[in-house]
């Protein structure tokens, strides 16, 4: 073989071995990009206990496709490969209400977690639909009120970690220096007349024990001592707020207003 063919062949071969490693450089260029994303949640009842073995059902509502899986023992599940479009998703289990929410976006390589599913005793045949970003409106009763969800009470910065100073965003609220001596609201300090429920005035009412603070039934302000709050709420112990203006039912016998 002459030098010049000895030459055109490493050349040949050059040209062979770049061609080999552009192809491996852009193969993984292309397995690095995450094209799918995954959907993952825990099954809860509307007690905040897991529910295991539910059904979570996946829907694309352009395409039709439908993925399936259970939750586990810990009511936890995870449906991987979601690919990019708008999803539906039911979650249903034995003595509980259909759970389902639509309109549910992945774009490329969406990681999403569902914190917020609460399924409702009753029978399967029964549904419950969720809209996203729909307001908490009370339709079957007059009552004038206000809820905050439990992703509103997390994601809110508070200083003293107190659920009470969400009352600064309840509308009608009023904040007031003139409390009773002593029961000035610190975010530091939690204790006995520490709270904010004295040093805030709703739609116009005294700002001392016109305010019921009701935690599960119980109504921790102190009337005989000028209407202070006698403990405080982390917010971390709390799933949800609402703040009864009027019109609410007999059950609530303090107010007018109620926290």
């Amino acid at each position: 073989m002459t030098s010049k063919s000895l030459l055109s062949a490493k050349h040949e071969a050059g040209l062979i071995g770049s061609l080999i490693l552009l192809v491996l450089f852009f193969s993984s260029l292309s397995l690095g990009q995450q094209l799918t994303g995954t959907l993952s949640g825990t099954t809860r009842d509307t007690s905040g206990a897991v529910v295991p073995n539910a059904k979570v059902t996946m829907t694309n509502q352009l395409s039709g496709d439908v993925r399936t899986t259970v939750s586990n023992g810990s009511g936890y599940f995870s449906i991987t490969a979601v690919q990019p479009g708008t999803y539906t998703v039911a979650v249903e289990a034995p003595g509980f209400k259909v759970w389902k929410e639509e309109g549910i976006v992945f774009a490329q390589g969406d990681n999403r977690t569902m914190p917020q599913i609460s399924l409702q005793v009753g029978q399967v045949s029964e549904t419950v639909e969720v809209t996203a970003g729909a307001l908490a409106v009370p339709t079957d009763n007059a009552e004038i009120s206000t809820t905050v969800p439990e992703q509103m009470v997390d994601a809110f910065p508070m200083g003293g970690r107190d659920a009470g100073e969400l009352l600064k965003i309840m509308p009608g609220m009023a904040f007031t220096n003139y409390g009773s001596t002593g029961s000035g609201f610190s975010d530091k300090v939690v204790g006995t007349n520490s709270g904010p429920v004295g040093q805030f005035s709703s739609n116009g009412t005294q700002p001392n024990g016109a305010m019921a603070y009701m935690l599960d039934g119980a109504n921790l302000v102190d009337p005989g001592n000028a209407g202070t709050q006698i403990a405080n709420i982390n917010q971390d112990m709390v799933s949800e707020v609402k703040v009864l203006m009027s019109d609410y039912s007999a059950e609530y016998a303090k107010g007018p207003v109620i926290f």
